[in-house]
């Protein structure tokens, strides 16, 4: 009994679902209500697997809690008279030992505690003094708030309270940062924003403006706006008599002489106050006709709506505006990379804090102004790096033919032949040509040997060097000259007895002396000052000296044959009778055996007798190689990995559970992996070790790099 209800509680906690299997749950009851030892030793169990290190076990313990609190008196009693701890095991009421991970289980678990802890104390709080006392210190004392969703304790929240203070200390300064970067920037960006304008007004001349210091687009819109009741009408527009000289004056003098001559209507007394008012309102009336008539407008009674189409607002490159299409293009960039994008995290900053507000609406009229500059050029067609390569490119030709044209053309003199043909040679008294390859090809061969030889560095001039260093040859004496046959069979037959030695530098030069030999010249340093007071011009090695005077030869010995067998029992009964010196491919180290093939060590009798038991279990016909074969054609597993040398590692122990080990699968984890894996780690270091030592055999001398 004791046993199957240590295996229930154990099935049921470690089963890592949200709700509890109903039929071992049903077994579990069972069992309590039996005796209350068992059930006091079900409390037993469920307060050790509420101290796990894992939430689920604990969700799960907790759960099972629940069931048996609202069913059993005695069970109550248990769970009250330790209710701190409980309330530390599954509510986290003890900021030292939070809940444990997975994050999501443990947030499940602090809720599913409060809204039961509500409920029993609403249920069992007048019959349990220590549990009302319990809700009374987690609402009053912890500040456990029950209706919150989240469940927080107060040390939770303060936690909470405190990340948000940091976070809006940290974005409260970089506005300030921000509102300090605008102030410095806002005078730049205006005077890049005047400069495309000015551009833009050079390139694109829309004159609409009534005299030099009004503004190009304000009086024509206000006008526009004022004649928009008669916009459309031609005729005139006024009543009463009509004036005889109507008749003698077009339809445009008519209207503006009936705009002169009469009031407009609800104008009352407008006449009256027009001849005796102020002359200025006359000199505005008369430069607005002036300005009417100017722009081929015959009349006020209507108005003139141009549609300019886009495609002719594009800038057409040329001489003429190359200067001002590049400056707009350089603002343009200056634009796009720096203005835009600054303004916008400024925007971003003042939002995240909320203040700031003034700062914030500036930042959105520069946004406004810079976005209708992008556009403007858009339609322009005025884009940065556009044409400009193009542009360059031509004006480089156009130099490249002026330069051509300084060259003066001079005539060839008159009877000049640069080329003789071979068969006229003769006439002219010549002789014949040589050859034209062949003396080419002699000419190109002896110019670039004389070009080596007069290189110090290259092969030909090292052995142009050894030739004048070598002796003469000396004279064969005629006697030597032709040997009898006696001394040379007799020199033969010494060569073939002379040992072969490889030949090298040190037979080369054996018994000379090498007054170069294994000195390094250095040249003076040209630095100013950075150089020692006194340096050797000639510095003597004495490695390379020793290495070309002696050498070093292995002595590899003398060889021995194998004496002894491999002698291990075959499977026909036979023994192997391999000679190896070491180890047999098919039966391991050698090692001395009997005349039957067991071996005379104790310990290697043993290890073969284990491996002789092993093969007896497994079948021949279940050869792990073969299996595996079998696998990947099938597509079925047939057990090989029992018996292959590499296990598949140790199994968990409740694989149902969330493993808290695993590390979680994220672009980060992937990439430290790749970065601090040993074998990359080690290739950095032996690149800095080699950075190090290169960076102090070139400065070791100077004191400036050899502190550091």
């Amino acid at each position: 009994m004791d046993q199957k209800l240590s295996k229930l509680v154990e099935e049921l906690t470690t089963s890592g679902e949200p709700r509890l299997n109903p039929e071992k749950m049903k077994e579990l009851k069972k069992i309590c209500k039996s005796s209350e030892e068992q059930l006091s030793r079900a409390y037993r169990l469920l307060i050790a697997q509420l101290t796990q290190e894992h939430a689920e076990i604990r969700l799960s313990a907790f759960q099972i809690v629940e069931e048996l609190f609202v069913r059993s008196h005695q069970f109550r009693m248990l769970v009250v008279s330790n209710f701190q701890e409980f309330l530390e095991l599954t509510l986290g009421t003890d900021p030292a030992q939070p809940l444990p991970p997975p994050r999501e289980a443990a947030q499940r678990l602090r809720q599913a505690t409060t809204r039961a802890v509500e409920g029993w104390n609403a249920k069992f709080g007048e019959a349990y003094k220590k549990l009302a006392l319990g809700y009374h210190f987690l609402r009053h004392n912890k500040k456990v708030d029950f209706q919150d969703t989240n469940a927080r304790s107060l040390a939770e929240r303060k936690k909470e309270e405190e990340k948000q203070k940091h976070l809006d200390k940290i974005y409260q300064e970089r506005a300030s940062q921000a509102e300090r970067e605008m102030q410095e920037m806002s005078a730049e960006i205006e005077s890049c924003l005047t400069e495309v304008e000015s551009c833009f007004r050079l390139l694109v001349p829309f004159d609409f403006d009534l005299n030099p210091e009004t503004e190009s687009l304000g009086m024509a819109s206000s006008t526009s706006d004022a004649l928009h009741s008669c916009a459309g009408q031609v005729g005139p527009c006024r009543s009463g008599t009509p004036d005889p000289r109507d008749g003698e004056q077009p339809c445009c003098s008519r209207d503006l002489l009936a705009s002169a001559g009469h009031p407009r209507a609800g104008g009352g007394a407008q006449p009256s106050q027009t001849a005796t008012g102020d002359p200025s309102d006359e000199d505005e009336d008369s430069d607005l006709e002036e300005f009417v008539r100017s722009h081929g407008l015959g009349s006020h009674k209507y108005t003139l709506d141009v549609e300019l189409c886009s495609e002719g607002l594009k800038v057409q490159e040329n001489e003429d505006n190359l200067a001002l299409v590049h400056a707009a293009r350089d603002t343009l960039k200056l634009i796009r990379n720096k203005f835009l994008p600054t303004v916008c995290s400024w925007i971003q900053r003042f939002t995240r804090v909320g203040t700031h507000g003034g700062c914030l609406k500036h930042a959105i009229d520069l946004k406004a102004e810079l976005e209708l500059i992008l556009r403007k050029c858009k339609e322009l067609d005025i884009e940065p790096e556009g044409g400009q390569r193009c542009r360059t490119e031509a004006l480089g030709d156009a130099e490249e033919d002026e330069d051509d044209e300084d060259f003066v053309e001079v005539p060839e003199k008159e009877g000049y032949e640069p080329h003789i043909p071979d068969h006229l040679r003769p006439e002219y008294g010549l002789e014949a040509a040589p050859e034209k390859d062949t003396v080419v090809r002699g000419l190109r061969t002896r110019t670039r040997k004389d070009e080596e030889a007069s290189d110090p560095t290259s092969a030909a001039a090292q052995l142009r060097q050894l030739r004048d260093h070598l002796p003469p040859p000396s004279s064969v004496s005629p006697s030597r000259a032709l040997p009898e046959p006696q001394e040379a069979q007799k020199l033969a037959a010494e060569r073939a007895r002379a040992p072969v030695v490889p030949y090298g530098v040190d037979l080369h030069y054996w018994g000379q002396e090498l007054p170069t030999a294994g000195k390094i010249l250095k040249s003076d340093s040209q630095h100013r000052f950075w150089k020692p007071s006194e340096v050797e011009e000639e510095v003597v090695n004495a490695d390379v000296s020793e290495m070309l005077r002696s050498r070093h030869i292995t002595f590899a010995g003398r060889f021995e044959p194998v004496q002894h067998r491999c002698r291990a029992p075959r499977p026909d009964g036979r023994l192997c009778e391999r000679q190896d010196r070491l180890k047999c491919p098919f039966h391991g180290k050698i090692v001395p055996r009997d005349d039957e093939g067991w071996p005379l060590d104790p310990e290697d009798r043993a290890r073969e007798q284990r491996q002789r038991l092993q093969k007896q279990e497994r079948p021949e016909w279940q050869d792990p190689e073969l299996m595996r074969d079998v696998e990947a054609a099938t597509g079925q597993d047939l057990g090989s990995s029992r018996y292959s040398g590499k296990g598949r590692g140790k199994k968990r122990r409740y694989p149902s559970l969330t493993n808290l080990k695993a590390q979680a699968d994220t672009a980060r984890a992937r990439i430290g992996r790749k970065v601090f894996a040993k074998a990359a780690v080690r290739r950095v270091v032996a690149a800095m070790n080699r950075m190090d030592q290169k960076k102090h055999e070139k400065f070791s001398n100077q004191f400036n790099y050899a502190l550091n």
